[in-house]
């Protein structure tokens, strides 16, 4: 785990020139570590704060060098492929360095808050054209709140506007300094329901109810954006849940509109990549009409409501 007190962020990936997650065209700057286990996470390299190592299979050459190479003697060949004991591994990278054709791989890596801001700078004029700006994203970014707020702030200085992604599952005081520094908010719903949230991701949702309430008061009052979200998971999150989404929605003090992010698999080599299991294999996405007659219920309860890309 790193230590936010370093102001250094344990990131898996900057996407620079993106076109979603906020207005025109963005960096998004994806945060490792979060603190739910979504059955249906299609990122699953950015739920762990630490560097990880990834696996193509089809890239493996079966040469053996990252078992000769490991230093924890981590790495064992099965069927030829290397496999990991996760217990063991540190993420040092010597077997990736050694691999000769680039099956082995390290997710995440750490930046300071001086390389983030220069590339920040290298896109302004794109940002000054477009209307965009930076996102921070995940994983989630407020598992690392320290270096999360420092950004935002130096952000507000260069006057680049600023977009968070969040599950909402953050420290109180935390997250309403962060409220306090962002021009749009992503906040991404998963279930209304505290019994069936826990199911299916680890955690009870009260502290994401008490955040979102906050978010939408303190956005209100700033006249900043926010913008629920829920990827909608066919027989798992929909039917009742999208009543219960809208009547929520409904009842805050700002919503500027809901997103409905129709499930898909895209995700789920990435799963093999890191030796773990996919818990929704062969689950279909919802169908487009479905989800029109979801953004329907939300849209009577008047709220407005968008269906997003895959």
């Amino acid at each position: 785990m790193y230590d936010d007190s370093e102001l250094a962020a344990a990131i898996w990936k900057i996407d620079r020139f993106a076109i979603h997650d906020g207005p025109g065209i963005r960096t998004n700057i994806y945060f490792k570590g979060c603190p739910l286990r979504c059955l249906w996470c299609s990122n699953p390299e950015g739920q762990r704060q630490r560097d990880e190592i990834g696996y193509s299979e089809a890239k493996c050459v079966h040469c053996g060098s990252c078992v000769a190479v490991c230093p924890k003697g981590a790495i064992a060949l099965e069927n030829g492929a290397p496999v990991p004991d996760l217990e063991k591994c540190d993420a040092c990278g010597e077997c990736a360095a050694c691999c000769p054709s680039g099956a082995l791989f390290i997710y995440g890596r750490l930046y300071d808050i001086a390389q983030i801001m220069d590339i920040v700078e290298r896109d302004r004029h794109v940002y000054r054209r477009s209307g965009g700006g930076i996102t921070c994203t995940g994983g989630e970014a407020c598992s690392q709140p320290a270096f999360l707020l420092r950004l935002l702030k130096e952000c507000q200085r260069a006057g680049v506007p600023a977009a968070v992604e969040t599950c909402g599952f953050a420290d109180r005081e935390d997250f309403r300094k962060i409220l306090d520094e962002v021009d749009w908010l992503f906040f991404d719903l998963k279930h209304l329901d505290p019994v069936e949230h826990k199911k299916l991701t680890g955690a009870d949702n009260s502290l994401i109810s008490e955040n979102l309430r906050a978010a939408s008061s303190v956005l209100a009052e700033r006249g900043k954006t926010l913008v629920i979200r829920q990827v909608v998971v066919p027989g798992v999150n929909d039917g009742e849940n999208i009543e219960a989404l809208a009547r929520m929605a409904a009842a805050l003090p700002r919503v500027d509109f809901v997103e409905l992010l129709p499930y898909h698999a895209y995700g789920t080599n990435k799963y093999a990549t890191l030796w773990r299991p996919y818990r929704l294999n062969g689950l279909l996405p919802p169908e487009d009409d479905v989800l029109r007659e979801q953004s329907k219920i939300i849209e009577k309860a008047g709220v407005r409501c968008s269906i997003g890309g895959s």
